[in-house]
């Protein structure tokens, strides 16, 4: 049988994931799995708004419009840029995906640029995408190392904020002057963020940005309201040609995303009792978030060469102890090596765990 083979390796994350329950369940013991990227403290109680949702209406059991369910599109809007108008030039820069990496892989399909720039620290499977689309990619440093001057239209700057793995926060004025610089320049912008509106409340720099051309938002609902297991996000573009592009393979990849996904989140975004449910719960997961990143802070656990004198804010952080090292102390971690292209044997000494567990349970390990 003749494949194509592009040499991507499987995600850590998921071998490391195997691993810690194998090792659970020979040894019978308990094993703390940070190396994933799920809120874990509390789940959101969707029950409050089940009982707006018609199983039997042909809403929930048909195929969802190919853009998604038009109802969901404008309350994306309304949540993320209140400043819009709703109509159908508006409703068509909203395109529903099942998920955040979908999301991040069709942008990098569609954009035809000679090289994709990801940050220095990043999520691993930004890189393996890449290699997947056979796209050349390469690292800044920096935001505020980012020199626009000397970019131009085809390139494309990949920026996560709060980092994944690092958690750190670029201040809002800092990203807004650089992704306006960026794209005045023509350089393409992806604002890849899912977990800032899990830490701010009544946020606008959604709908700030979303003035510039040349930008493009990749989102995911797992982070911020919790509901990782319905597998919806979405792309927001303003650039006719990309989501005309975007309607077609969206069309051939994933003919329509899940439309009980969609009708449920609508209404935890956009009903009272929804916005209650997810209050609720950001407010218990990020409380108990503040309180392991101060432990591991009280521990020395925080390398000073990440973080100065700063702490992470996201829901992952980097400690200073191995991968191997917390697997012995029945700790699922992934090695920052996962998360960087250059001296990874140096950070193979430091790990990126997940934050957002029960805090008690958390002490309790550490």
């Amino acid at each position: 049988m003749n494949i194509n083979i592009y040499n991507a390796t499987f995600s850590s994350i998921v071998g490391i994931g195997q691993k810690v329950k194998r090792a659970a369940k020979e040894t019978g013991k308990e094993y703390l799995e940070l190396n994933r990227g799920v809120n874990s403290v509390v789940e959101i109680d969707i029950s409050k708004v089940m009982d707006g949702v018609n199983f039997n209406s042909r809403e929930f059991q048909v195929y969802a419009p190919n853009l998604g369910i038009e109802s969901f599109r404008g309350s994306i809007i309304n949540e993320y840029f209140p400043s819009m108008d709703i109509d159908d030039e508006s409703l068509n820069y909203i395109s529903v995906t099942p998920g955040g990496m979908p999301a991040i892989d069709l942008v990098i399909q569609i954009l035809n640029v000679e090289n994709v720039i990801f940050p220095k620290f990043y999520w691993g499977s930004y890189s393996k995408m890449a290699t997947i689309r056979k796209r050349s990619f390469s690292f800044y440093e920096s935001i505020e190392s980012l020199d626009a001057s000397k970019l131009n239209e085809s390139s494309c700057v990949f920026i996560c904020d709060p980092n994944n793995p690092t958690g750190i926060k670029v201040p809002d004025s800092v990203l807004l002057n650089k992704i306006e610089e960026l794209t005045k320049n023509g350089v393409i912008v992806v604002f890849d963020s899912p977990y800032r509106k899990l830490f701010f409340d009544n946020d606008s720099f959604f709908d700030t940005i979303s003035k510039f051309d040349n930008l493009i938002i990749t989102e995911s609902f797992s982070k911020w309201i919790g509901l990782s297991g319905l597998r919806l996000g979405f792309i927001f573009c303003k650039n006719k040609d990309f989501n005309s592009e975007l309607n077609i393979r969206l069309l051939y990849e994933f003919n329509g995303v899940s439309s009980p996904s969609q009708m449920i989140v609508e209404r935890v975004i956009s009903t009272p009792k929804g916005r209650e449910a997810h209050t609720d719960f950001r407010k218990i997961t990020v409380e108990n978030i503040q309180k392991n990143i101060q432990l591991l802070k009280d521990y020395e656990l925080l390398p000073e060469n990440v973080y100065g004198s700063k702490l992470p804010i996201g829901i992952f952080a980097v400690i200073n102890k191995s991968e191997d090292f917390l697997f012995q102390n029945k700790i699922g971690a992934v090695g920052m090596d996962k998360f960087v292209y250059h001296d990874k044997d140096y950070w193979s000494s430091y790990s990126r765990i997940c934050v957002s567990v029960k805090h008690e349970l958390f002490n309790k390990f550490f």
